[in-house]
C-alpha cells in the first residue's frame, strides 16, 4: 500500500509497505520492498534533468548491518533495471542526490527509512518507510549491532493468533511418542493455548520439549476458565510437564508462556494413560489383608493410584542375612518406598532409594519368624507395574553371640 503525504520542502512522498507472516519467504518480503521502492523513487526524481544518483548506506544504532547491505545492493539493483529511466546511477565522485537512510525498532516492527537528499544543499525532499514484523531472518540480519529483537522477539508460528477465547485443537495421542506441535513464544508476552478434548477417561498428560525457552503451563476448564493447574519445570531441561486426571468428552485448555523475557522455539505434545488395572492380590492395603510372598519368587503388583498401598507377608524359617528389593517392571522411573515390620507391627527398617536409581532394597539380618512389608509410591501418577522379591543370601544359624545382638524382629 503506498501514502502519499502532503509536500515537504520542495516534495515529499512516503512509501508505506508492511510485511507479516503471511508471505512465506522473507527474502521474497525484501525484494518486493525494495523494487516497489525503487519505483517510486524514480517516479520522485527530477525528469529531464538526467540526474547523478548515488546510494549509501543505512545506519542502525550508529552502524551498517548486513541488512544495511542486502538493502543498498538490492536497491541499486532494482534501479539499474528500471526501463527508460531519467537519471544515472554512480558509485563514486560527485552525485546531484543521494539515497540513505536508518533502521529503527519500534512496537515489535523493524521499520526502514529511506530518504532521498539533494547533495548541493543536504535538504530531504522525500521520504519513505517499510515496515516489517521481526522474522528470525531479519533479527539475524540486524545481529552484532545490538539488537533487542534476539532476545525479545522472534517470528510467529504458523498457529497465530490463538487465545483462551480461540485455543489451538490439538490431538491427543495414544502414548509419548505420538506428534509434537512445535510453536514459538515470539515475544516475551506471548502465550499459547491448546484445546484438548479427550475420548476416554484417563489420566492427561502433557509436556513442552526443546531447549531455547523455559516454558510454564497451566491447564484450564475450558467451560469456566477456571485454572485447574500448573507447572514451571516438570519436565527436563526446563521444560513443563502437567498430568491431570480427565473425562472423557470434556474439554480442557492447557496454556504455554515463558518464563521472565525468553523467547524461541518449544515442541508441545500430549497423551492419555487409561487406569491400570488393580493387580490379582488386591486388596492389600494394609496389614490384616496382606498376601503371602515366598522367598525367591517375585511377585508383581501395581499402584493403582498414587495413594495405593501394598501389603505382603513373609516368613522366614532359619536366622541369616536377606535381601529384599521392590523395582519398575518397565523403566527405572518408578519411586517405591518400603517399610519392614515384625508380626507384632514393630517398626524394623525403612528405604527410599537403596537399589538402583528410584529402587527401593534392604538387606537386614532376620531370625525365623513372620514379617510384614509395606511398599508405597512416591509418584502421584504410577505408570506402570513392580516386583517385590526376597532373596536369602547368607543362610545357616548364627552364632550365639550374635543371635544375642540382634533387635526384636530380627534386625541387627
Amino acid at each position: 500500500m503506498i501514502k502519499r503525504l502532503l509536500p515537504f520542502l520542495f516534495f515529499f512522498r512516503a512509501l508505506s509497505l508492511s510485511y507479516g507472516q503471511d508471505a512465506v519467504n522473507p527474502m521474497v518480503q525484501l525484494d518486493n520492498t525494495v523494487k516497489s521502492l525503487a519505483a517510486e523513487i524514480s517516479k520522485t526524481l527530477p525528469a529531464g534533468e538526467n540526474p547523478k544518483v548515488s546510494v549509501s548506506s543505512w545506519n542502525y544504532r550508529d552502524s551498517a548491518p548486513d541488512f544495511s547491505s542486502y538493502w543498498a545492493a538490492q536497491l541499486v539493483e532494482e534501479l539499474t533495471n528500471i526501463s527508460g529511466r531519467s537519471f544515472v546511477l554512480v558509485s563514486m565522485g560527485a552525485s546531484d542526490w543521494t539515497l540513505a537512510g536508518e533502521i529503527v525498532e519500534s512496537a515489535n516492527v523493524i521499520r526502514v527509512y529511506t530518504r532521498l537528499i539533494r547533495s548541493r544543499d543536504h535538504s530531504i525532499v522525500a521520504s519513505f518507510h517499510s515496515d516489517f514484523e521481526p522474522s528470525e531472518y531479519l533479527v539475524e540480519m540486524l545481529a552484532g549491532s545490538g539488537s533487542s529483537f534476539r532476545r525479545s522477539s522472534v517470528s510467529r508460528d504458523a498457529y497465530e493468533v490463538d487465545s483462551l477465547e480461540n485455543p489451538l485443537a490439538v490431538e491427543i495421542a495414544a502414548d509419548s511418542g505420538g506428534p509434537v506441535i512445535n510453536r514459538t513464544i515470539h515475544t516475551e508476552n506471548d502465550t499459547d493455548y491448546f484445546l484438548l478434548v479427550p475420548d476416554r477417561d484417563g489420566r492427561l498428560v502433557m509436556e513442552t520439549s526443546g531447549d531455547t525457552v523455559d516454558t510454564i503451563m497451566a491447564l484450564y476448564d475450558a467451560a469456566t476458565q477456571r485454572q485447574l493447574t500448573s507447572n514451571d519445570d516438570g519436565g527436563s531441561n526446563e521444560n513443563a510437564r502437567i498430568q491431570y486426571q480427565v473425562r472423557s468428552g470434556e474439554r480442557y485448555i492447557a496454556s504455554v508462556r515463558s518464563y521472565g523475557s525468553d523467547v524461541g522455539r518449544y515442541g508441545f505434545h500430549a497423551w492419555i494413560v487409561e487406569a491400570i488395572s488393580a493387580d490379582e492380590y488386591e486388596d492389600d492395603n494394609d496389614r490384616d489383608s496382606a498376601k503371602e510372598i515366598h522367598l525367591g519368587t517375585p511377585q508383581q503388583h501395581t499402584f493403582t493410584t498414587g495413594n495405593d498401598v501394598d501389603w505382603v507377608t513373609f516368613r522366614i524359617d532359619r536366622a541369616g542375612r536377606y535381601e529384599i528389593r521392590v523395582r519398575g517392571v518397565n523403566s527405572t522411573r518408578l519411586d517405591t518406598y518400603i517399610e519392614l515390620y515384625d508380626r507384632d507391627l514393630n517398626f524394623i527398617n525403612e528405604n527410599d532409594d537403596g537399589g538402583e536409581y528410584y529402587d527401593s532394597r534392604l538387606s537386614v539380618n532376620l531370625q525365623p519368624g513372620t514379617y510384614y512389608l509395606k511398599v508405597e509410591c512416591f509418584d502421584n501418577y504410577p505408570e506402570e507395574p513392580y516386583t517385590i522379591r526376597i532373596d536369602e543370601r547368607s543362610p545357616g544359624p548364627l552364632s550365639r553371640s550374635r543371635e544375642a545382638m540382634l533387635l526384636p524382629g530380627g534386625l541387627t
